[in-house]
This record gives C-alpha cells, sequence and structure tokens, in this order.
C-alpha cells in the first residue's frame, strides 16, 4: 500500500525525517501485529504496556513502522536514536499518530477485534493481565 495523499493523524498516519528525507509512515493494524509479535505481548493491553514502559513500547512502534514504510530492517536502537533527533513537532505527530492507531472508537476493526477477543481467566493469568516489554537498553 503506498501512501498517496497528506498523512492524517487520525487514521494512524504522520510524516517523518529519516536520513534528511521526509518518510510517511501509518501506524496500521499491520503494524500493531509486528509490535505484539516483536514483544510477544498482547495488544489489548497496549494501554498498560504505553504506561509501564512508554519509550520501549513507542520505540518498537516506530520501528515497525518504518520497517514497514521502507521496507528494510529498522530496529528498537534505530528507533530510539531517531527519536532522539526528532523536532518536538515530529514527536508531538508520533504520538498523535500512535493514539489514533491505538484508539478504538477511531479505527473500527481494532474495536470490533478487541470486543471480541478472549479475556483470560484471572487464574491464569495471577491476576496480572500485563506483560514486560524488552528492554529498550
Amino acid at each position: 500500500m503506498t501512501l498517496t495523499s497528506a498523512p492524517i493523524a487520525a487514521r494512524g498516519e504522520v510524516t517523518i525525517t529519516l536520513n534528511g528525507q521526509p518518510l510517511a509512515v501509518r501506524f496500521s493494524l499491520a503494524v500493531l501485529h509486528d509490535y505484539t509479535t516483536t514483544t510477544g505481548t498482547n495488544l489489548v493491553d497496549i494501554g498498560a504496556h504505553l504506561s509501564a514502559n512508554l519509550l520501549g513500547t513507542i520505540g518498537h512502534l516506530l520501528a515497525a513502522a518504518v520497517r514497514r514504510a521502507t521496507r528494510k530492517p529498522f530496529g528498537l536502537a534505530d528507533a530510539l536514536d531517531l527519536m532522539d533527533e526528532l523536532p518536538q513537532a515530529e514527536g508531538d505527530a508520533i504520538a498523535a499518530a500512535i493514539w489514533a492507531a491505538i484508539k478504538v472508537d477511531t479505527n473500527p476493526l481494532l474495536s470490533a477485534l478487541i470486543a471480541q477477543a478472549p479475556k483470560p481467566a484471572p487464574d491464569e493469568t495471577n491476576g496480572d493481565s500485563t506483560k514486560t516489554l524488552p528492554s529498550a537498553s
């Protein structure tokens, strides 16, 4: 899929600067899938992951979005380095795009998937349904 129009933050799209060049990235369902696969976490718990490990979660999401946009390797360390270099406006745009991508009220498919996702019984998780993400360092 190619983005042919200006990125729309409400659809999880944003333009960032990578190696001095503008790059349109989208925090799509494919990116969210890459995130859950890479980290071994459950998408239903993404809000808890953002609270528990903000940099690691955003780093993993940004790395997945850049990999999808460029079709080239781009890891967590690369994403964290990029985040260090971003101007404030681009950082704000990334935050808005990620929020838009995970808000179930703006993503009908994600909303339906989360609503239908099986919920683990409390005895299966010992009352803790969150999982620690890999360290950003």
